[in-house]
């Protein structure tokens, strides 16, 4: 036997033995005498009626006497499930209110923390000689703007600086010409103005960092000789790190700059960091339908490391709108729908057209409103009654058409 045919004999004697509870018996008391029975019903098949005692054409149950003025299992429309009384609570049916609620789904992403791009640096020669005396040349080592790194003879150099002494004492436009060349050199205004007292046997310039960050790759070492234009270094400045991942196509639309996001990353475990989306790369890779999508994380201590892995958790809410818990939501056909409960004992079925999901509600554009009620809990066994045989019935004369 098929599990689907045991769940619906299981629930055909349930709710057999609970209409046995509920109907009285003819000759269980004075209402069964008095009253009159206007005819004879299945409590699981309600269009089965006849008007003398007998079984359903279409379970086997007993029928049961209706009396006059009393319930019966009214069956007007063929989208109605009639239970008997007491049956939904035997069958763990529930039931769920509808009602506007905001829409908070978790997007789940996946990435590489990387440098701040925008504060990669080179450290290049701006004038040829030859470096000597340098303080750092290895990767790892951090370094501040105007920090001295190095000296550097320079014959060039040298020369602009015995112009720029005369030109001190001459004036004129030529003094200002002298100074922009010394600049242009790598020199700072502390180190033009200290020319004049330096030592005429002094062949050495200070070497100064033109930004602060710390060095990933060097090119130098002590004792060689530079042109202008030469890598020295590359410096990344770490107190500000990106997270990159990938948002494909049907995930855009609920991105947008300034939300919030988790990021968890292997190499700290346990400390989420919350930090805000930044930027969202407004064209899709053609190979893999998404987007780059940029969060920076502040990192003054430099806990975060480049190119480690990290996950990312967003959490997308919408304003509130007519929604349901997605446990309610039966797809037969892909064709969704619900069951909603009319009375108790009675649930119609209808189909819904749906819009936008989250983590464990579904937005619904028509088919119910606020305040009905819904079968949360049970709607599979309402559904398989429902498939069952259509309402046509005619059986040796005692069953007849609704």
């Amino acid at each position: 036997m098929k599990p689907a045919t045991i769940a619906l004999v299981i629930f055909a004697a349930l709710a057999g033995w609970q209409a046995s509870r509920w109907w009285p018996a003819a000759s269980g008391g004075e209402t069964a005498l008095e009253k009159k029975i206007l005819f004879y019903q299945s409590p699981m098949h309600p269009w089965v009626k006849s008007d003398k005692p007998g079984q359903c054409t279409v379970c086997g149950m007993n029928l049961v006497p209706i009396y006059q003025g009393g319930p019966s299992f009214d069956h007007t429309a063929e989208d109605i499930v009639m239970m008997p009384q007491g049956s939904p609570n035997v069958l763990g049916v529930q039931t769920a209110e509808v009602k506007k609620q905001p829409l908070t789904r978790t997007l789940r992403v996946s990435g590489m923390i990387g440098e701040d791009e925008s504060r990669h640096g080179i450290v290049s020669a701006a004038v040829e000689g030859r470096l000597d005396g340098l303080g750092m040349s290895c990767e790892g080592d951090k370094m501040t703007r105007r920090q001295p790194i190095g000296t550097i003879f320079s014959r060039p150099l040298l020369a602009a600086a015995e112009d720029y002494k005369k030109a001190l004492a001459l004036g004129g436009p030529e003094l200002e010409k002298a100074k922009q060349r010394l600049a242009q050199f790598g020199l700072v205004w502390e180190q033009i103005e200290a020319i004049p007292k330096r030592q005429p046997d002094d062949i050495y310039f200070g070497v100064l960092a033109p930004l602060t960050g710390t060095i990933v790759k060097s090119y130098v070492s002590e004792g060689q000789y530079v042109k202008e234009g030469d890598r020295l270094f590359e410096i990344a400045d770490f107190t500000k790190m990106w997270f990159m991942f990938n948002a494909y196509e049907q995930d855009l639309p609920l991105l947008q700059v300034g939300q919030i996001v988790t990021v968890n990353t292997p190499s700290l475990p346990g400390l989420p960091v919350k930090a805000r989306v930044a930027f969202i790369n407004p064209n899709l890779d053609e190979s893999t339908r998404s987007a780059k999508v940029r969060v920076v994380l502040e990192n003054p201590d430099r806990r975060f490391k480049n190119k480690t892995y990290a996950e990312g958790i967003v959490e997308i809410e919408a304003p509130e709108v007519v929604a349901i818990p997605r446990c309610c939501v039966l797809w037969p056909g892909q064709k969704p729908r619900v069951y909603v409960e009319k009375a108790p004992g009675s649930y119609e079925r209808r189909n819904l057209t749906l819009g936008r999901s989250s983590d464990t509600l579904w937005e619904v554009k028509d088919g119910l409103k606020e305040g009905e009620r819904i079968v949360l809990m049970g709607n599979m066994l309402l559904d398989g009654q429902a498939q069952l045989e259509a309402p046509v019935v005619e059986s040796s004369g005692m069953a007849m058409k609704e």
